[in-house]
């Protein structure tokens, strides 16, 4: 299988994109240890196969993109992470769930911080929005990225919205 790449400059940072005909395999941080090892193992070549998929990210990123219409598909990951990121893309634009929240919806029920360590290990970020996942208190909780741009994408989604936790609502 063939697979493509791109980097993208963004407010947050660049970042490096793989896909192919199967889908979006990968959204992470162009400086990620793992872009060096996906580029030797996969021979990715320049161009994303889904070139819309640029302009949907800026337009996310503008708070006008709400969701994204791309396949995705994870070329790795356990069953318990595969679960879960699979939850993830359930949790709509603008709401906030808690990570135990999370773990009842997969058949982890009991194992919040499994759940939490694959939401941490997500390997498509933003697209497939672990940043939605926030602790049982209200807080924000962890972020791959860290905390600052966590709060810069809730920000963007939930613009003017009282009805998401991190936002102090139900």
């Amino acid at each position: 299988m063939q697979y493509h790449y791109d980097i993208i400059d963004t407010v947050f940072g660049k970042f490096f994109i793989l896909d192919s005909l199967k889908g979006l395999h990968y959204f992470i941080k162009n400086n990620d240890p793992r872009v060096k090892k996906i580029k030797e193992d996969l021979s990715p070549i320049k161009n994303l196969f889904n070139s819309s998929l640029k302009n949907q990210l800026f337009r996310y990123f503008k708070g006008e993109q709400k969701k994204f219409s791309c396949k995705i598909n994870f070329l790795s990951g356990t069953d318990l992470q595969k679960q879960v990121w699979t939850q993830l893309l359930k949790i709509y634009y603008g709401k906030t769930i808690t990570y135990s929240q999370l773990a009842l919806k997969t058949p982890y029920q009991k194992a919040i911080r499994a759940v939490a360590t694959a939401v941490g290990k997500n390997p498509i970020g933003i697209i497939v929005p672990c940043h939605r996942v926030i602790a049982k208190d209200g807080s924000l909780g962890g972020y791959a990225w860290g905390i600052k741009m966590k709060s810069k994408l809730l920000d963007i989604e939930v613009s003017g919205m009282a009805d998401s936790i991190y936002r102090g609502g139900k």
